[in-house]
């Protein structure tokens, strides 16, 4: 039987993330080597609620908003403390939502965590 690893999302006070209890580098997120990066749920969602209100009336961006708001409605939605999202669009993983795909995101930073300097 395959047997699927299950990787959990811990923050400290200092601000330092952990996966499975290894930290997690600074320079793996500060220099954004995997194109996912944790966020706390809750975050994201006042940071989009902050990108909304900036947005406002421009007719130009409307569509930016209209993505936005149902990237919100999916975020309010999810009860999980912990998300990966996107740095190169607004795609996001829910350990609830999607647990391969998040496990399989959380061992890919894990490697590349394990091969930074």
């Amino acid at each position: 039987m395959n047997e699927t690893k299950t990787y959990e999302i811990k923050l400290t006070e200092e601000g330092e993330f952990f996966i499975n209890e290894v930290l997690i580098k600074e320079k793996v997120t500060q220099e954004e080597l995997h194109e996912y990066q944790i966020r706390e749920r809750k975050e994201q969602i006042n940071s989009l609620i902050d990108w909304i209100s900036e947005i406002g009336m421009e007719h130009s961006r409307q569509n930016d908003k209209s993505l936005m708001k149902e990237d919100l409605k999916y975020l309010i939605g999810l009860s999980d403390e912990f998300i990966l999202s996107s740095i190169n669009t607004n795609d996001y993983i829910a350990k609830s939502d999607n647990e391969a795909r998040f496990n399989l995101i959380c061992k890919e930073i894990l490697e590349i965590n394990e091969a930074t300097k």
